[in-house]
């Protein structure tokens, strides 16, 4: 077979290298492309929150004339006011219990459910599982009457424990499919060698699936955090009582019935905030590392 000649060798690099080139150019254009979405997308969810912040700094006369501008220098008096007003400590310790005993609450009931549907073999599992999985298309509020006579009934409502049982049968369903979802991840041998060394699935998801889980823990620990923290629904129907208001509810009444101070209320949402935003930054490496280890394996 004859050799190519010079000529069609230089057009063949040639065209190869402009092929490369221009391969090279598109996967920079669609990565400064795929840059550009992302900065949208925080710019998008950090803004409210800085402009929120901003807001708080400032004293209503100063957010009328100009409220797109840095608050400087920076204003104190709306956060006092607001924290005042809001009786923030005995509002926070109050957020606090109910926020820390829903999630150790959804954690002790969902561990064992999750780990049931994943590595136990009995009739009708399946069956047990979607059921549970198909209560999350109930809205919530179709079922707040019948839910809060039963509340009243058992003598829960305007005590910690209600609230508390509330969050952690709201919680179930998600919480379990997502630690259900993660726990197929963990190898069965593991658990075969725990139950030849003779230890019975208590201690088999005590000593190995949970220490193994510490991701999806915490994945569902921050995500039930936040709505827990933030929820005004089941706080103002089971806690009626002043001195049992959460902090988000007291906070959320900082809106008068024929007005409201915007400066007062952005340092409502400042206050309400923060904590979810430390625990985030705290916590974030195991929410990412629990979302997408679980979604892989």
């Amino acid at each position: 077979m004859a050799n190519p000649s010079p000529t069609l060798v230089a057009d063949r690099d040639r065209i190869a290298a402009a092929r490369g080139s221009r391969s090279v150019l598109q996967r920079r254009i669609g990565v400064w492309a795929l840059f550009v979405i992302m900065a949208l997308i925080a710019f998008s969810t950090i803004y409210p929150v800085f402009f929120a912040v901003n807001s708080a700094l400032k004293t209503q006369g100063d957010w009328i004339e100009a409220r797109f501008t840095l608050s400087f220098p920076p204003s104190f008096d709306q956060l006092h006011e607001a924290w005042r007003r809001s009786s923030v400590p005995r509002t926070f310790a109050n957020s606090v219990i109910v926020t820390f005993g829903g999630i150790v609450g959804a954690w002790a009931v969902c561990s064992p459910a999750a780990y049931a549907a994943t590595k136990m073999r009995f009739p009708g599992r399946n069956i047990l599982f979607i059921l549970l999985l198909a209560s999350m298309m109930i809205p919530m509020q179709t079922i707040l009457y019948p839910f809060f006579v039963q509340m009243r009934d058992l003598q829960l409502v305007n005590t910690y424990r209600g609230l508390v049982l509330a969050y952690v049968a709201f919680a179930v369903p998600i919480t379990t499919y997502q630690m259900a979802a993660y726990f197929r991840s963990i190898p069965n041998e593991v658990i075969d060698a725990a139950k030849l060394d003779g230890a019975s699935s208590l201690q088999t998801l005590t000593s190995i699936v949970l220490p193994m889980a510490r991701p999806v823990l915490a994945t569902t620990g921050i995500i039930n955090c936040v709505w827990m923290w933030n929820d005004l629904l089941l706080p103002l129907m089971v806690m009626q009582l002043p001195e049992r208001q959460t902090l988000i509810v007291s906070l959320s009444l900082l809106r008068g019935q024929y007005g409201a101070d915007p400066t007062l209320i952005a340092a409502g949402v400042a206050i309400g905030i923060a904590p979810i935003v430390v625990i985030y930054l705290v916590a974030q490496e195991y929410l990412i590392k629990g979302m997408t280890q679980g979604a892989v394996k």
